[in-house]
């Protein structure tokens, strides 16, 4: 009897997995350590995420909210405009009208060039004000290189948005061969993300004129005539051109009289890091 009991307990032994100090709480515990580790690890994953959208939405509202403010101080209207007074030809003009006359027009000039000026005053590298009516809005930097305003903005804040520049190379008062701007496609649709739609021919009759208002004040228009997908090494993106016959040359479709281009570039919506979308416009002089 003592034999078959005994022989009956190594069986229960060996079918339950042990004994039963083996079957404490601890050991029952450890089995499920695994998937406590792959739910700590999700929900670690969760928090990053949620972390990482709210750091996004955050840097897209400063964003939008810096340049609305910026568009409030260049678009906004003089309350006065002096005028010279009326002084009829048979009249005679004396010194104390042209005084005073000198001295209106120099208020007058003082108001009208307030909004450059208070661009200026927030950021000395400041070159124009690029305009594509309802769909881009932005004042145009230059660095001294064409990283300094990727992840920068306007007012020299730190983000993603960035700023829309003018390649380094050219000279700031647009008055090279082909002036080159870079901006980003962003997610929330602002920047250079409109330029994508140029791709559609019905997009681009539609809209064909880009303004540029110069620091100096100078009002240049440009109208576009082409724009493609390609990538960071087209030779579009060159410069240095000898005259304008080799811009010409190089842009698909230009106008034959052209002599001065403008280049706006932004990346694609693919996960290309090189691939990129150009918009080609020539000045109407």
């Amino acid at each position: 009897m003592r034999r078959l009991f005994s022989s009956r307990s190594k069986r229960n032994e060996n079918k339950h997995g042990g004994t039963n100090r083996n079957r404490s709480p601890v050991f029952r515990l450890r089995k499920y350590i695994p998937h406590f580790c792959v739910v700590i690890i999700c929900l670690g994953l969760i928090t990053f995420g949620i972390w990482w959208i709210f750091i996004y939405e955050n840097e897209d509202i400063a964003a939008r909210t810096e340049y609305d403010e910026l568009r409030e101080i260049f678009m906004q209207t003089p309350e006065l405009q002096a005028s010279p007074p009326q002084v009829s030809p048979a009249e005679d003009i004396d010194s104390d009208i042209e005084e005073d006359y000198e001295i209106i027009e120099d208020e007058a000039e003082h108001v009208m060039r307030l909004p450059i000026d208070e661009l200026v005053r927030i950021n000395p590298d400041f070159v124009g004000w690029i305009s594509i009516e309802n769909h881009i809005e932005y004042p145009v930097v230059r660095g001294t290189n064409n990283d300094r305003y990727m992840y920068t903005t306007f007012s020299g804040e730190r983000n993603r948005a960035g700023a829309i520049f003018m390649d380094y190379r050219n000279r700031s008062g647009f008055n090279d061969h082909v002036a080159i701007l870079f901006g980003h496609r962003t997610r929330d649709g602002t920047m250079f993300s409109p330029l994508v739609d140029y791709l559609d021919h019905t997009f681009l009759n539609e809209n064909p004129i880009i303004t540029i208002t110069t620091r100096g004040g100078e009002e240049l228009t440009y109208r576009v005539f082409s724009a493609r997908q390609t990538d960071a090494w087209d030779a579009a993106y060159e410069t240095s051109f000898i005259n304008s016959t080799r811009a010409v040359s190089i842009f698909p479709n230009a106008p034959a009289k052209a002599s001065r281009f403008l280049l706006l570039s932004t990346c694609t919506p693919s996960n290309d890091r090189d691939e990129r979308i150009i918009v080609f416009a020539a000045l109407e002089e």
